[in-house]
């Protein structure tokens, strides 16, 4: 029953607590029932028949999404029928003592928010407990019981009635717990979105800053060698004043790119497929065979022949195609045998896909920030600072982690881990 509750709080509360209610009055009464055979008090079939009624026709309204009116025929039915049933028997039976539980049910029902229901109906029970006791009004013919009859009734009543009530006060209990704990969560989640806000904002006002100061440097340059092209007609310098354009336009189209990617990694909604590493690394290696200087770089691919995942496979491609372009662009030039090494490795709970190279590496200083929205270190190539951002916020995204491992001088090791 407490997990049942704890599923349910929130809209569907008072629908939730209706329900608890109306099969507790049926479960009471059928016991009652029970004890009335087993102990022969002779007490009325229709009596049982009535609320064995109400409670199914509370139920009924109720699972319909009619919590509010199943609230009220509940509890006006179930107030008038004890009030009828009582008031034609000795109070000494204790029947009476069932609108004091209504009353309190009210309570319980309509809460703080509709608290004039509640108050209302706790009214309602209170006067039809007093005219119990004072109005000679009886709707019913008078029903006698020997005393044995009226000991034995008053000790069922007042046991049901102390049950009930203390399934009441655990309703009140654990409704007030789980709302607790309702609030912790919200205020927990509120907490984090606020950190995220923050994080957001920051990162948007750095990326407005280095993006507009990124974007406008190579065009001034452009704007700059295109002047010097007027004031010279030597074909050797208006070549190389086009190679030097054309580098530039290289840059600024690198640039864009991967704004475009941090913009679809942060838009786009995750999407688990199953794919194959080995094509979608071909594809990605295959995509930098003609960018400067790889021709002398040596590709290993130690990737098993039909090996598959599932994850995201527009992220996956974007972080591959970061860390392996990284590779390429900081290549070490002066060595004999470059290559750039890609293994796939696969255990519970993760698999691994890393991207050694022997290239520059990374200097120690370095190695912490390298992750930062457009970080750069003094042997940038045209880089945007955005590259390893961008991979790191999409395997973020896919559940995953990117670490790295770095040598100056002999070289550095990506790592990224996603969850199986």
């Amino acid at each position: 029953m407490l997990a049942i509750f704890k599923l349910k709080t929130g809209p569907h509360h008072r629908q939730q607590l209706v329900n608890h209610l109306s099969l507790l009055a049926f479960t009471v009464t059928a016991v009652i029932w029970v004890f009335n055979q087993f102990f022969a008090t002779h007490v009325p079939l229709f009596i049982f028949i009535t609320f064995f009624t109400i409670a199914g026709v509370t139920f009924i309204i109720n699972k319909f999404g009619h919590s509010k009116l199943a609230a009220g025929v509940g509890l006006v039915f179930f107030n008038l029928s004890l009030y009828v049933i009582a008031s034609s028997e000795s109070t000494q039976t204790g029947l009476h003592m069932y609108l004091g539980i209504f009353a309190f049910a009210a309570l319980v029902i309509f809460g703080y928010e509709e608290w004039y229901l509640g108050v209302g109906f706790l009214i309602f029970s209170l006067a039809l407990y007093f005219a119990v006791f004072f109005l000679d009004l009886k709707l019913l013919p008078f029903r006698n019981f020997n005393q044995r009859e009226i000991d034995t009734l008053f000790i069922i009543n007042v046991l049901a009635f102390a049950l009930t009530c203390s399934y009441l006060f655990y309703l009140v209990i654990i409704n007030n717990y789980y709302s607790e704990e309702n609030l912790k969560q919200n205020e927990l989640q509120i907490r984090n979105q606020n950190e995220q806000l923050l994080k957001v904002n920051s990162e948007l006002d750095r990326f407005v800053y280095s993006a507009s100061h990124d974007l406008r440097a190579p065009l001034s340059s452009i704007a700059g060698i295109i002047n010097l092209t007027a004031k010279t007609d030597n074909p050797e310098e208006l070549k190389m004043y086009l190679q030097m354009i054309q580098g530039r336009v290289g840059v600024l189209d690198k640039f864009i790119t991967d704004i475009i990617q941090y913009s679809r990694n942060m838009r786009l909604e995750l999407v688990r497929e199953t794919i194959s590493v080995e094509q979608l690394v071909n594809e990605v290696v295959d995509n930098l065979r003609f960018n400067d200087g790889v021709s002398r770089i040596e590709f290993k691919l130690n990737i098993p022949s039909g090996t598959k995942i599932t994850t995201d496979p527009v992220r996956l491609r974007m972080v591959m195609n970061n860390l392996v372009s990284n590779a390429v662009r900081y290549h070490d030039k002066s060595k004999e045998n470059q290559f750039i090494e890609i293994d796939f490795r696969s255990g519970n709970p993760h698999v691994e896909i890393s991207v050694k190279d022997n290239g520059q590496g990374i200097r120690p200083e370095h190695i912490e920030k390298i992750f930062d929205m457009f970080y750069k270190t003094a042997s940038s190539t045209g880089g945007s600072g955005l590259g390893l951002y961008i991979a790191r916020e999409a395997a973020t995204r896919m559940g995953g982690s990117i670490s790295v491992r770095s040598v100056y001088g002999k070289g550095s090791t990506f790592s990224l881990l996603l969850p199986i």
